[in-house]
């Protein structure tokens, strides 16, 4: 992540997310005060950086595997800030989702693709960070907080068609069962879930046109002022849109391009009004996620380079010596010694 916006985003943090760590014996405002956070910074808003101090340091305090899918069944409308009463407040569930895929900066930064396609209705949970402790944690907290979300107010007990999950089968799997209570597939390509498209059609029992109209404007504001806050929009922009895309292909301007909604002529244009590289931009995130994922020690040399969209491992070899003077495994060696 670029260190700008690791300093100046601020989010808080999910409040299901925190009602739950206190249900499970850890109390939040304890935890941010031995990380060195003002607890109520939690609410109002933490940097990227504070936040993932505090969740490795919760991950380690829970010591459970599948807290996120516990927490995303913890949701009390009362607890909901604007973006949640925005999705709430929606006339279907479908503009429920897409309000949140809209918003879900504001709260917790990752991002959301929802689709109608046919007769069925998909969301995908894409992470824009490089892999931490509790990546799937957060993960899983966002897939059971939307079939939660369904069930609590449509009024209806929504079973989706399928639910897919990029990591392997995990000793707690039954609980996947029996949160989303369809067939599942481990070790697919997205994490995503799949509805109905009828289900996608289901009005909210929380439906409500005047607020609704009142919490987007002040959603709205909200997210024009987080953009404002970032030292450089089109470059936070960009970076997180080549994240999304690293998994194992070399992505390119027209790809950043369609998922920036623009034509691949527009934003060459806007890079070259602020004097952007797309070349440089794509280096600088190779190398940062490069850097993350040797730190985590769960995936081999040949695969980040996959990742990461090389070629070949010769190729990122290359490029990760011209980064750090080094070479994958003698960096990732003087971090285990440094550790």
């Amino acid at each position: 992540m670029p260190t700008d916006d690791l300093v100046t985003r601020l989010a808080p943090l999910p409040r299901n997310m925190l009602d739950c760590m206190r249900a499970s014996g850890v109390d939040p405002d304890a935890l941010a005060r031995q990380v060195g956070l003002d607890p109520e910074q939690l609410v109002s808003g933490v940097t990227l950086e504070e936040a993932d101090r505090f969740l490795c340091a919760g991950w380690t305090a829970l010591n459970d595997p599948s807290f996120g899918l516990r927490a995303g069944c913890t949701l009390r409308a009362e607890r909901f800030g604007v973006v949640g009463i925005a999705a709430m407040t929606s006339p279907t569930l479908q503009v429920a989702f897409e309000r949140k895929a809209r918003y879900n900066r504001l709260i917790w930064g990752d991002v959301y693709e929802v689709e109608l396609r046919g007769a069925q209705g998909i969301v995908r949970i894409a992470m824009t960070a490089p892999p931490r402790p509790y990546s799937q944690a957060k993960i899983d907290l966002e897939l059971a907080s939307l079939i939660t979300f369904a069930r609590q107010f449509t009024g209806v007990h929504v079973v989706p068609l399928r639910l897919t999950l990029r990591q392997k089968a995990p000793a707690y799997q039954e609980r996947y069962a029996r949160v989303f209570e369809c067939p599942i597939a481990f070790g697919q390509t997205d994490d995503s879930i799949v509805f109905r498209g009828q289900d996608f059609a289901l009005p909210l029992i929380s439906a409500n046109a005047d607020v609704g109209s009142v919490l987007l404007d002040a959603a709205e504001a909200r997210l024009e002022q987080s953009r404002d806050s970032d030292s450089d929009p089109l470059r936070w922009r960009v970076t997180h849109a080549l994240r999304r895309l690293l998994r194992g292909d070399d992505p390119t301007l027209g790809a950043v391009a369609d998922q920036l909604r623009m034509s691949e002529r527009t934003l060459q244009r806007r890079l070259a009004e602020q004097k952007l590289s797309f070349t440089d931009l794509l280096d600088e995130v190779r190398r940062e996620s490069a850097l993350e994922y040797l730190k985590a020690r769960r995936v081999s040399v040949d695969e980040v380079a996959f990742l990461l969209g090389f070629a070949t491992p010769s190729s990122f070899f290359r490029a990760f010596k011209r980064w750090t003077g080094t070479t994958p495994q003698g960096w990732r060696h003087a971090q285990g010694a440094r550790a």
